[in-house]
């Protein structure tokens, strides 16, 4: 019990702290090291992913967080016995030694382990609590959205430069990735059980009960095909039932290992290859996320929304509207009544939304491939 307060004399009394005392030391007290504690979260992690509720992507992204804790306390010490002064001598060596964005990512990171922590080996007691919300980002630049965009002329480049891809699956990804704006996950864990036997459209299911759902915000989202996108899965279809040995689940297959599914990674390198130059429009500043190192795979997410709002107030309908349209293409949330969702089912009768998002993936992609034929003419 040396060093720890069990109360102010005299409200509390020598009697009532001694039984105290033994209390803590009965229930509280655990001699757990730092690490132990830290393997006791990323244990829980783990449970996360076994039970759908964590993708495997997001445990390897807290891993590589959970590493650098690891390597900031010693094996031996005592979870219990940390001191807010020596949590802020960890914090302030990220700080000094660690880019802006990973030392604000590794300060959340240490709070989540002492919150879960906390109860079961210290007795309740959060020391990384005390420490204020703002100390690392007070004390650093907080990264800033890019606001970094592309035009239709570049594009209709890309689209072109597309068609010397060493794979029809790189060409037929990126080009996907292109004329739906969703994100680069979501290209990479496309199956044929999402779309639907006309090819009509494709549903991205919702998360259920021990299922985690396809897209980011686990809700379900159903995406128009229009007839370039029927192309794509057509072809795609085709090369399928050619190769026999290949994976039959994905649509879109890493091209080293058609068992596979298509890497993300990949989608990167390609729109970094074949993005023509000076294709990215803005300025790009300090603190940066993306953009800094030229183009990236998300650009054809910014250019669908504002591709679809630009084609649309040309055909006349309001700003408030366009922007309603651009964001369910984007399965973004809107601000609606909050308990529609539970007994607002007139979509569901009159299809309103999907027939508004069709028109503009149409607009979206008869804009892309004229201008692409105007280049080609061009060429």
């Amino acid at each position: 019990m040396k060093g720890r307060i069990l109360g102010t004399y005299p409200e509390l009394q020598l009697p009532i702290a001694r039984e105290k005392a033994h209390e803590i030391a009965r229930d509280g007290l655990r001699a757990e090291s730092v690490a132990q504690a830290i393997s006791m979260y990323e244990d829980d992690l783990r449970g996360r992913v076994a039970r759908q509720s964590m993708s495997e992507a997001s445990f390897d992204t807290y891993s590589a967080r959970i590493k650098q804790l690891r390597l900031a306390f010693g094996e031996r010490l005592v979870f219990a016995d940390v001191s807010y002064n020596q949590l802020i001598d960890v914090v302030n060596t990220w700080i000094a030694t660690k880019s802006n964005n990973h030392a604000l990512e590794l300060f959340a990171e240490l709070r989540r382990v002492w919150r879960f922590c906390a109860p079961l080996l210290a007795n309740g007691k959060n020391v990384a609590s005390s420490i204020p919300d703002d100390y690392v980002s007070s004390r650093v630049q907080r990264p800033m959205p890019t606001r970094l965009y592309t035009d239709i002329g570049s594009m209709a480049r890309l689209w072109l430069n597309l068609a010397s891809c060493a794979s029809q699956h790189q060409k037929n990804a990126v080009r996907y990735m292109i004329l739906t704006g969703v994100r680069p996950i979501n290209v990479c864990n496309l199956k044929w059980e999402y779309i639907d036997e006309a090819m009509s459209e494709i549903v991205y299911p919702a998360a259920l009960i021990g299922l985690r759902g396809a897209m980011k915000t686990q809700g379900e989202f159903r995406l128009p095909i229009t007839e370039p996108l029927k192309r794509i899965l057509e072809e795609q279809r085709e090369w399928q039932h050619a190769v026999p040995a290949c994976n039959k689940e994905y649509v879109f297959l890493k091209v080293s290992d058609p068992s596979q599914s298509f890497s993300k990674r990949t989608l990167d390198k390609l729109i970094k290859r074949h993005m023509p130059e000076n294709a990215i429009k803005g300025v790009t500043h300090d603190g940066t996320i993306k953009g800094s190192a030229g183009a990236f795979n998300t650009i054809c997410r910014k250019f669908l929304k504002t591709n679809i709002i630009v084609l649309l107030r040309g055909k006349g309908l309001s700003r408030s509207e366009v922007r309603e349209i651009s964001a369910l293409c984007m399965h973004h949330k809107i601000d609606r009544d909050p308990m529609a969702e539970h007994y607002d089912f007139s979509d569901e009768i009159l299809q309103e939304e999907m027939a508004l998002k069709r028109i503009a993936f149409q607009a979206h992609a008869e804009s892309i491939l004229e201008n692409a034929a105007l280049l080609r003419r061009k060429l």
